[in-house]
């Protein structure tokens, strides 16, 4: 069996998708593009209902996670492909492709070299910009500041974004309001994710994004953070800065106060999906300007709806079991006149390192199933690792203040 159809059947047997009859066959537009995985064009986020959403090249196989048709098109009567799910069709603005209202839009003809070019007799074809397929962290080529450092020279802003494990920013001892570290990304981006590693945690603090560095949107805060690592989806938020602030510390350094990050990972596609001169899009090295239609046959309502609605009741509970594992935490240093607890706080340093790997939930997975698995809880905002560190930092803090009390 194709590996396309084991994976649909992996899907529909989990009920990520289910089918029903359609006239006009939906299909996957493959990329001939180099790259570990076969790429799809697809609706960022689904295309939601925005106009001029971005059309970018993801994994096939996380495409078909997201359950939402992110990768499904559709041909239309007067040669247009419009997306399945999102009601709008492929058009170009700047020479970007985006998913524009389908009036008046552009057509688009399959030629023999499996080109996709833009209107009947025009010059442009459908192709990508950028180096090669997948992510890249783009605040490693960035300029970076922090308002608070302890000493620029062993612990400097830069620190957190050289990709080395063994270094970090650290912010001044017992800082007063809060502070703030920044990235700028030179140009704007399509943000998909911020990744933070904790060498010294916030309990509180916000991560925003701005196009101009004066105008700010908030896109994540918590004050009940009890991780060293922190993992924060955008979708695909446009954006040329980043900013971490930091309003209460949950650690310390020798009973002082401290902010620290190891590593701020800013990550976004390295491609932009764009038109450009046939001809030119031809000369590519790695088949970027191809694309083969995979009909898929009968598809219908996909159910990542029903899954992504469970959401708020997820961050609910874990936000009630982090904001009580925090206070119970914080408790833990007045428990030192207490049996036992004087040799838990000397053992636990001042960093909180939460080490985990794989599943914790006793469900074993195993080959393909697991890849799929894991897909499916990332491109739909569930992050199984968050959950499974805040259950083990809570089981440790429990433990701990149970050895202080016995």
């Amino acid at each position: 069996m194709p590996f396309w159809s084991r994976v649909f059947l992996l899907l529909w047997a989990h009920g990520v998708t289910s089918t029903n009859a359609a006239d006009n066959p939906a299909f996957m537009m493959v990329s001939g593009i180099s790259a570990p995985e076969e790429m799809c064009l697809t609706a960022a986020s689904g295309g939601a209902d925005a106009d001029a959403t971005d059309v970018l090249l993801e994994a096939c196989a996380a495409a078909l996670a997201a359950g939402d048709g992110r990768e499904l098109w559709r041909r239309l009567p007067n040669g247009q492909i419009a997306s399945a799910e999102a009601a709008k069709c492929l058009d170009a603005e700047g020479g970007a492709v985006v998913l524009k209202p389908c009036d008046g839009g552009s057509s688009w003809e399959t030629m023999g070299n499996g080109q996709l070019r833009m209107g009947a007799a025009g010059g442009n074809c459908l192709s990508q910009k950028g180096p090669a397929a997948g992510m890249e962290d783009v605040a490693a080529h960035g300029a970076i500041t922090a308002s608070s450092t302890a000493d620029t020279a062993a612990h400097g802003a830069n620190m957190a974004v050289d990709g080395s494990s063994s270094t970090f920013w650290a912010s001044a001892l017992d800082p007063t309001g809060p502070v703030t570290i920044t990235t700028d990304l030179g140009d704007q981006k399509k943000l998909r994710a911020v990744d933070i590693g904790w060498e010294f945690p916030a309990k509180s603090f916000t991560v925003g994004v701005s196009t101009d560095g004066v105008k700010w949107s908030e896109v994540y805060a918590t004050d009940t953070n009890v991780l060293s690592s922190v993992s924060i989806p955008l979708g695909s938020v446009s954006a040329s800065r980043v900013r971490v602030v930091m309003h209460e510390a949950s650690a310390s350094f020798h009973g002082r106060a401290v902010y620290g990050i190891r590593e701020l990972v800013v990550r976004a596609p390295r491609l932009q999906t764009i038109v450009e001169d046939c001809a030119a899009a031809a000369g590519s090295a790695d088949a970027r300007d191809k694309y083969f239609a995979n009909y898929v046959g009968e598809v219908g309502p996909c159910s990542s709806k029903a899954l992504r609605s469970e959401l708020p009741s997820l961050e609910a509970a874990r936000a009630s079991v982090a904001a009580v594992v925090a206070e119970l935490a914080e408790a833990l240093p007045k428990m030192s006149s207490c049996r036992g607890a004087a040799g838990f706080m000397s053992s636990a340093g001042a960093s909180w390192t939460v080490a985990h790997s794989g599943r914790t939930d006793g469900h074993a997975t195993s080959g393909n199933a697991a890849a799929i698995v894991q897909k499916v809880d990332s491109q739909n905002g569930v992050d199984t690792s968050a959950v499974a560190a805040l259950l083990t930092e809570a089981r440790r803090v429990i433990i701990a203040a149970r050895a202080a009390l016995a």
